[in-house]
């Protein structure tokens, strides 16, 4: 490869000549001027290498690595993961506790905090000790994702297929929100969202009302910052077997409840979800 790119480099000199190259090496895609990202026949992104390497990372199908831009972005989650009715997604997320917080620190590395969450209509309230760097990043850069999942099973690939390894496979329901985020110090915020908190996560109470101007919040509202993440997407992928026969989904069902690990009845519960959606007559 390093002959036909010496080359490729030294006709390019000398005869003064555009050339088009089409490659799934993102190393080789680096030598060229500019780049077209191509997805299922339409270009998704066009720029420099230096700029495709700091734009935001395009997920579809077909491409991998950091060349993979945002533009025209298509989800890498198939139609059957993702076709999940938007009252379903919000009951999934309001049963979840904890959600996953994934910001961008000033040299791009990327920063994960697990949270108690709240959400209402499109904005996703978290609290975060302010100090923390991720309230740092998010003041720099407010973009983020916030991700919401549950993991309920990993199955052997036999109980699919009597030879096919890659028939192993995990089960999950996942929602990723893409987010504006804000910081907000404010007593006055923290101790309402910290109520709002208390609701959804304690609502047996228990506790003296939480008020600014108490001493016994006093430290407590001075550590904290109100996060408030405004949702601009949000993805689906609830992978529960819909690319399986019925029948296939049944035996699995089956097996997972004769095994009978922790999740595996939920797991199962799942899976019979989506077989009763698709023999609905609604569906």
């Amino acid at each position: 490869r390093s002959h036909i790119w010496q080359y490729i480099n030294e006709l390019k000199r000398r005869e003064a000549i555009t050339m088009f190259l089409t490659t799934h090496y993102m190393d080789e895609a680096e030598n060229c001027d500019r780049i077209a990202i191509i997805d299922h026949g339409k270009i998704q992104a066009l720029d420099t290498p230096a700029a495709s390497r700091a734009g935001p990372v395009l997920h579809c199908p077909s491409v991998r690595g950091p060349l993979a831009r945002a533009g025209g972005a298509r989800m890498i989650f198939h139609g059957y993961y993702a076709d999940v009715p938007a009252d379903e997604v919000d009951r999934f997320v309001r049963s979840q506790e904890l959600g996953r917080l994934v910001t961008v620190g000033e040299d791009g590395t990327p920063h994960v905090g697990l949270y108690p969450f709240v959400v209402s209509g499109d904005l996703v309230e978290l609290h975060i000790v302010r100090e923390d760097e991720q309230a740092a990043d998010l003041r720099a850069r407010p973009r983020c994702v916030f991700e919401v999942d549950e993991v309920l099973a990993v199955i052997p690939s036999y109980w699919v297929h009597p030879e096919y390894a890659g028939a192993a496979t995990a089960y999950h329901r996942t929602t990723i929100f893409e987010c504006l985020g804000s910081v907000s110090e404010e007593p006055e915020a923290v101790a309402a969202q910290q109520l709002r908190l208390l609701a959804k996560h304690q609502q047996e109470g228990g506790f003296r009302s939480l008020a600014v101007g108490d001493p016994l919040y006093a430290g407590h509202l001075a550590r904290l910052a109100a996060l408030g993440l405004q949702v601009l997407r949000r993805r689906v992928k609830f992978k529960l077997g819909q690319n399986r026969p019925v029948e296939t989904r049944r035996r699995v069902i089956a097996e997972l409840r004769k095994r009978g690990r922790p999740n595996d009845a939920r797991a199962a519960d799942a899976l019979e979800w989506t077989i009763a959606r698709s023999t609905s007559p609604s569906t």
